[in-house]
């Protein structure tokens, strides 16, 4: 496989578009009068500031651009890889968290086991090491012996699911997971084919309390939510209103 240095057939594109993220917006007060209009001067500065952001982005993106590439050479140099597979791990971390793996690797949960048992017996060994004291009592393992080890971590993983959903606070955990993991493919979509959108998480059930989980991502999309529904905006008050109607079994006589 070729491992030349990608700096020449991979390049940033020139410009990213920045998402500006508000994951909890405030309710707005005050008046509502219509403001102003600018000034041709306040126009320019305003574009001006603009610019100037614009550029200082772009320099800072060129930048974490270079050091990933160097970064994906060196790799390639070390590990014997094209630098290109090192750039698709490092950048499509969302698409794994979307896809991930379904079929479990005997292998892993046979060393999970042993480590687990090191740990038991105060002993702390790393891969490499349990790769070399085990590896040869697996491959002694029939067929058989290889999916109990593989029914045991199943059977851990969901224990070990129910225990953190059992209780409020696992439950308010596993939101705050969903919700910025959603934030960060939401991110990431848009940096690569330019989208917006939103989206508004509550609660059904009184078991625990979290605050609705607004995520919009650019402040300029939440601001077009009155024009776009024709009457006053608040999305504090939207989410608490929809939370009301979700706990209520979505019932509106009840809400």
């Amino acid at each position: 496989l070729s491992s030349a240095p990608i700096s020449s057939r991979f390049a940033m594109p020139p410009t990213f578009a920045t998402i500006a993220i508000e994951s909890h917006p405030k309710a707005r007060h005050g008046s509502s009068k219509t403001p102003a209009p600018l000034t041709a001067e306040k126009r320019k500065e305003n574009k001006e500031k603009r610019e100037e952001k614009k550029d200082g982005i772009d320099q800072a993106l060129a930048a974490w651009w270079e050091s990933s590439v160097a970064l994906a050479n060196d790799l390639s140099n070390r590990y014997k890889q094209k630098p290109k597979y090192f750039l698709e791990m490092m950048f499509q971390g969302g698409a794994r968290m979307v896809n991930s793996q379904t079929k479990i690797n005997p292998y892993n949960t046979f060393r999970a086991e042993k480590a687990a048992e090191c740990r038991d017996n105060g002993e702390s060994k790393d891969a490499p090491t349990l790769h070399h004291d085990y590896f040869e009592e697996y491959k002694t393992l029939t067929d058989a012996e290889k999916d109990a080890y593989v029914e045991r971590f199943r059977d851990t993983k969901k224990r070990e699911v129910k225990l953190r959903r059992d209780t409020p606070r696992g439950k308010i955990q596993d939101v705050a997971n969903i919700v910025r993991n959603i934030k960060l493919l939401m991110v990431g979509l848009g940096t690569r084919v330019r989208v917006e959108g939103f989206f508004c998480i509550v609660r059904n059930s009184t078991d625990f309390h979290i605050q609705p989980q607004w995520f919009f991502t650019s402040r300029e999309l939440e601001q077009y939510m009155p024009i776009a529904t024709r009457r006053k905006w608040s999305t504090v008050e939207v989410g608490t209103k929809v939370e009301a109607f979700c706990v209520a079994g979505c019932d509106v006589v009840s809400t």
